[in-house]
């Protein structure tokens, strides 16, 4: 009887010393932009950097294991808030992205603890444990899938378009990127790769969270291998050397920032210090020199926690 009463006492006092840790949802919307500006699709008005004209129609791919980065230095995933409990096992860590598909554009974010986050980092496709043959059973995403004989398991992305060859007609644009293999497919190589991007944004309660995550579909072709489409425009599922250019290329395509009009708290640096912000813009609207005063406010700022 003693031992059942120590027992649930022990309990009783876990529970009154374990801290709350109050959680919020947050979505990472998809964008793309090329040339500087939004993506237009099916327009013959792009040019690389090897002088090719090309256009595109669709990109298709795969972003998992998303994780944001706390000020504590910890790890938080980003799993999909709605999935089901027979596939979040498996793919609750993977999302799949489609131009033709709107509603792919928004990946909803299940809850993380509610705090200031200062980086946001991802696999590009998916790597060795995720990508298995199998693992997707009805499109869109079965229809990504990889050839066993190549590999097996799937694209990490289909980015399709046309683009003019060298003896002036349009030609498929097919830059397909997975796994790699040596010319007798007895060799397979991993091409995915980790993109971490750093930030400042601050996870609140009661708020839509939001991030905006752009892929700048023109830099998949240069920085630091300039891609000439005659040479890899198409048919490079079997090309090794295409695939790793391509993936040299891929870690400064991706952009995060705050969306117009969020509520969040994001900069991409912190090239000044609050105090001087502030100091900054209060020169310009005081109505006399020293009306605002640093030490006056400073003790609002930190209620409100900026």
């Amino acid at each position: 009887m003693k031992s059942r009463l120590l027992v649930i006492l022990l309990a009783l006092l876990t529970m009154a010393c374990t801290k709350h840790v109050e959680k919020a949802e947050i979505d990472l919307n998809i964008g793309y932009e090329a040339n500087g500006k939004s993506l237009v699709t099916d327009s013959l008005c792009y040019v690389n950097e090897a002088g090719n004209q090309f256009l595109i129609t669709e990109i298709q791919w795969f972003l998992s294991d998303i994780q944001l980065l706390d000020q504590n230095g910890d790890w938080h995933a980003l799993k999909q808030r709605g999935a089901t409990d027979s596939v979040a096992e498996l793919t609750e860590s993977i999302f799949y992205i489609d131009t033709d598909i709107p509603e792919s554009q928004t990946l909803h974010g299940k809850k993380i603890p509610v705090g200031h986050y200062t980086a946001l980092r991802f696999t590009f496709g998916l790597d060795e444990n995720d990508n298995q043959s199998g693992l997707f059973n009805d499109p869109p995403e079965s229809e990504m899938f990889w050839p066993d004989v190549l590999g097996g398991g799937y694209h990490y992305m289909k980015l399709n378009g046309k683009y003019v060859g060298s003896e002036g007609r349009l030609k498929p644009m097919a830059i397909h990127l997975g796994i790699g293999q040596n010319q007798d497919c007895t060799e397979f190589y991993q091409n995915y790769f980790i993109v971490e991007l750093p930030f400042d944004f601050d996870v609140k309660a009661n708020t839509e969270n939001q991030l905006d995550l752009t892929m700048v579909v023109d830099n998949w072709f240069r920085n630091p291998n300039t891609i000439d489409l005659n040479e890899f425009g198409s048919h490079i599922m079997q090309n090794q050397t295409a695939q790793r250019l391509l993936n040299g290329n891929g870690k400064d395509v991706f952009r995060i920032e705050k969306p117009a009009g969020g509520n969040n708290d994001i900069t991409m640096g912190k090239d000044n210090s609050l105090t001087e912000k502030f100091r900054n813009t209060m020169q310009k609207a005081a109505p006399m020199p020293h009306f605002w005063k640093w030490e006056n406010v400073k003790e609002r700022f930190q209620d409100l926690k900026i």
